[in-house]
């Protein structure tokens, strides 16, 4: 015989979304605000509860931002607290949110944003990426394709609207 089972949930319920985390290289941290912006504006259309992880990115100048990795490592307040955040971003937010969402502008992949693609993957979290291409090397030139990450992505969602309908 089988039972009836019954939920009570609070009255939001109804309107609650999966949890995603945004990874991605800090030197989109402009656009990747932008992006969620305006899945937050999607979210509050709707009347729907979103929760979003993004990254902490330290305030930097631009040119910080935009410059090769390997420089950014030269600077000693930078190495001092990198490894940090990429330790806590993975395992405070990666963790525990249902989906993660990579956002590789132009396809570019950092080796902090590929570690944390295959973190999900291997957390068996639902991975969309805003590029198909997963490139990795100088960024913006000097790239190369890297099949492996690619297989980890589900689907490639362009837009915060696409990724909203996705969430619901």
């Amino acid at each position: 015989m089988r039972r009836r089972v019954f939920c009570f949930c609070p009255p939001w319920y109804d309107n609650y979304m999966k949890s995603v985390v945004f990874c991605s290289s800090q030197r989109f941290k402009k656009d990747l605000e932008e992006f969620i912006s305006s899945l937050r504006h999607a979210a509050e259309s709707h009347n729907a509860h979103l929760v979003i992880f993004d990254p902490e990115f330290e305030e930097q100048p631009e040119a910080f931002l935009r410059s090769h990795e390997k420089d950014r490592m030269a600077d000693t307040a930078y190495r001092a607290t990198i490894a940090g955040k990429v330790y806590d971003h993975l395992f405070r937010k990666v963790r525990v949110a249902d989906v993660c969402f990579i956002f590789n502008k132009d396809g570019y992949l950092g080796a902090n944003t590929n570690g944390e693609l295959f973190a999900a993957a291997a957390l068996g979290k639902t991975i969309y990426a805003f590029d198909e291409r997963t490139l990795m090397g100088h960024y913006p030139k000097e790239l190369y394709e890297e099949p492996s990450s690619r297989k980890l992505i589900h689907e490639i969602v362009k837009t915060p609207e696409q990724l909203f309908k996705r969430l619901v």
